[in-house]
């Protein structure tokens, strides 16, 4: 359930001086349905505050309308309870309104904090056992990070009270004689390092913020980008002992020609290229500490793994297998190290193809199903990997597995045939690469289904080319399976959404 809040008006006029646009959105989602309590005296105090940084000003109290409950107190209550504190040393009605709420709810739930800047409401509190706990608003925000996090909205938090806790300060400071200003900064600093388990996450995500930076930008430097003069004095001696990596990506520019010309000298080059620059990058950074090696394996790594795929595909095209599957299962640690989803998912389907080539179906669908279970930016990403694991799971005998993938497959295809179309295309002729072509000939139907669909008339007959290449590849011995697979891809393309053949 999380905490029972209620809250004071300093808390809102601090909100309203320094929240910005997107500061109603991320409270709500923090607050998960929850609402924050005020008396209606709260509502008149600040009934005229503005959300001054947010575009068109608006009013603090129509904006959070829906996530405050304003709650009356008997003003019996209210007197009853300056008579215990004490008339002179009372504080306001208002106040005296919002402990009497808090107090009142206390005796219901162990959870129940009122939210203030005021020193004397605390003390006070503490002085006749009410039962609730009080924190600035500045621990307000930190705490409400801890019910729903989220590494962006929690950033922006962590960045609010920071503001907030400086005009708290501030605001103590100038009353220094008026009253004891250090009790008062003393139990604001308690009350944040009550949460500290957060500071401490603050300070794990901040370092976290600043490595992933630093990575960004030495890719960018290894690239050949441009970067700030400071960010790049940040990184010390790393893009000088990094750049011999931007050789890498210079010379698979030039590759494709070559590979297409002169397959063994390429991947000779190719291979003579990756040792020489790993070997000088390796001795410059054997001094290192590890912290800074790490940033630079990982802005590294992208170029690392384009360069292993590259000599994986070249070397399945030569035919060396095992010499193929080494490279892609290199450029698949590689991509866990840039986090690339999309890559790790890639270089997964890619092993898989060399699986299904020299028959460990079991293998391939291992490798299938872990690259479709991957996370995606767009739900269609997954389909060739979807559409692959379904095809290696009726390969094993798995009828249920494979008819399940195909259903997840065909949501997404019928969203949008014609893309839907170039991806099974794509994955067919990725099967006739690797001499599966009775596999192929089924995704290259299921790709004409699409381009109907779509109306796509260049596409429907450019697969119609495919699949007589298809045809032409397959002999005798491999028909065995065709119809069970067409019964099984017919499903990527149902028949009450299909056209007539």
């Amino acid at each position: 359930m999380g905490s029972v809040w209620v809250v004071d008006s300093n808390c809102f006029i601090h909100l309203g001086q320094k929240a910005e646009d997107g500061f109603i959105e991320d409270l709500t989602a923090v607050l998960q349905g929850r609402q924050l309590l005020i008396t209606p005296g709260v509502e008149k105090e600040v009934a005229t505050v503005a959300l001054r940084r947010c575009d068109g000003r608006p009013n603090l109290l129509k904006a959070l309308k829906t996530m405050l409950h304003s709650v009356p107190v008997d003003e019996d209550d209210v007197r009853a309870l300056a008579q215990r504190i004490g008339e002179s040393a009372a504080p306001q009605d208002v106040d005296l309104s919002l402990m009497v709420l808090a107090d009142g709810l206390g005796a219901e739930s162990s959870d129940v904090v009122l939210v203030s800047d005021d020193f004397k409401m605390t003390t006070t509190a503490e002085r006749v056992n009410l039962r609730f706990e009080t924190c600035p608003p500045s621990t307000f925000l930190q705490r409400l990070v801890a019910d729903a996090p989220d590494t962006s909205r929690d950033a922006r938090f962590r960045s609010l009270s920071r503001q907030v806790r400086a005009a708290e300060m501030k605001y103590a400071i100038s009353r220094r004689s008026e009253y004891d200003v250090q009790r008062k900064l003393t139990w604001m600093v308690d009350s944040l390092l009550s949460s500290s388990h957060a500071l401490e996450q603050d300070e794990e995500e901040e370092a976290d913020r600043v490595e992933r930076r630093q990575i960004a930008d030495l890719t960018r430097v290894i690239r050949g980008y441009n970067i700030k003069p400071k960010r790049l004095e940040a990184l010390g001696e790393l893009p000088s002992i990094c750049a011999p990596v931007s050789k890498l990506d210079a010379h698979l520019s030039t590759l494709r020609m070559e590979a297409d010309e002169r397959l063994s000298d390429a991947v000779e080059t190719t291979s003579s290229l990756l040792t020489d620059v790993m070997e000088e990058v390796g001795m410059a950074l054997a001094p290192l500490g590890e912290e800074q090696a790490e940033i630079a394996h990982r802005a590294m790594a992208g170029s690392l793994l384009r360069t292993e795929s590259a000599l994986g595909l070249m070397a399945r095209m030569a035919g060396h297998h095992q010499h193929a599957r080494r490279h892609l299962a290199r450029a698949l640690h590689l991509a866990t190290l840039v986090d690339d989803v999309g890559s790790e998912r890639k270089a997964m389907r890619r092993l898989g193809m060399l699986a299904l080539q020299s028959g460990n179906d079991a293998r391939a669908l291992d490798l299938f199903t872990t690259a479709a279970n991957q996370p995606a930016t767009r739900d269609s990403d997954a389909v060739p990997s979807m559409v692959l694991a379904a095809i290696a799971s009726s390969l094993v005998g798995d009828s249920s597995n494979a008819k399940a993938w195909v259903s997840k497959a065909s949501v997404h295809l019928m969203q949008d045939p014609a893309e839907g179309s170039s991806m099974l295309e794509r994955v067919g002729k990725a099967l006739l690469a690797i001499d599966r072509p009775e596999l192929a000939i089924e995704l290259f139907d299921e790709a004409m289904e699409c381009a109907m669909m779509a109306k796509d008339d260049e596409r429907y007959e450019a697969l119609n080319t495919c699949m007589v290449q298809a045809e032409l590849a397959i002999d005798d011995s491999e028909r065995k399976n065709i119809p069970v697979l067409r019964r099984l891809l017919d499903g990527l393309t149902p028949t009450e959404q299909a056209p007539k053949r």
